[in-house]
């Protein structure tokens, strides 16, 4: 094997990897240090151990499918075309599963709006208002969390695909008082405004299911919102387009000398 092909070799290897674990991390770290403040009765508590419980497994069949990959990758006794071809295929399953290429397919999309029927109670959340009212990022975020370890194999939040790196935040919030001063709500760095739209293929049932146990539309009532799921499926197909940013992975880098040791 030429040094050209061993480059390439090595360079395929290591794009392969960097994504996957990219795509690992962000399910890690999806989960942890949030603050969801929802009323704590028994009902809930148990749904949300059954969730984490249902969610570490995922984890864990994760890492392990992905160390199968890295080993079959490294086995020095494998035909190197035969790698390459395989190393080609994952690289093209992990870019769909990054978000990366467009995708159609069966699945919901939720709608999160204003409630007509509060219009006279409930202040324009434009301006200064109660923070019962508030719809905060983290709740977003959640929704988003829980579609995507319950059936949802691509998700998109008002056109903007969903990815290892997007982020859901609210720029500029500021609360005193009990009175919040809102932001501008941002997905992957691109301002987003109500109504909130989030498009998401995969398993309907599953993903219908998840929303009404964690997060139903009584939980936006509280907040003067409302949100309505309709299934898209047959003809009428979602169609999600492609991230349309870059994935910078500024502190990742080549290990030439090989695993770092602990």
């Amino acid at each position: 094997m030429g040094n050209q092909q061993i480059n390439k070799f090595k360079w395929s290897l290591f794009a392969v990897s960097l994504l996957l674990g990219a795509m690992l991390t962000i399910q890690i770290t999806s989960g942890k240090n949030q603050n969801y403040n929802f009323r704590a009765d028994i009902i809930t508590i148990n749904s949300s151990f059954a969730y984490e419980a249902k969610h570490r497994q995922q984890l864990l069949e994760s890492i392990n499918d992905m160390q199968q990959k890295i080993d079959s990758y490294q086995n020095p006794n494998a035909n190197q075309e035969n790698v390459l071809e395989k190393m080609k295929d994952d690289l093209d399953k992990a870019k769909i599963e990054g978000g990366l290429t467009p995708l159609k397919g069966d699945g919901i999309r939720i709608r999160i709006k204003e409630n007509s029927s509060f219009s006279a109670v409930v202040p324009d959340r434009a301006y200064s208002h109660p923070e019962q009212y508030h719809l905060w990022d983290w709740e977003l975020q959640y929704l988003i969390n829980i579609l995507h370890s319950n059936g949802a194999q691509a998700l998109a939040f008002n056109g903007q695909r969903i990815v290892t790196t997007t982020g859901i935040r609210e720029v500029g919030v500021t609360s005193q008082d009990g009175v919040v001063y809102p932001g501008v709500m941002q997905v992957n760095l691109s301002p987003v405004r109500m109504p909130f739209v989030i498009e998401a293929i995969g398993d309907i049932d599953r993903m219908k299911g998840t929303i009404s146990t964690y997060i139903g539309n009584d939980y936006f009532i509280l907040k003067g919102l409302e949100m309505d799921v309709t299934e898209v499926k047959g003809d009428t197909k979602l169609s999600l387009q492609p991230y349309s940013g870059k994935l910078h992975f500024q502190f990742a880098t080549e290990d030439m000398e090989g695993e770092t040791k602990p």
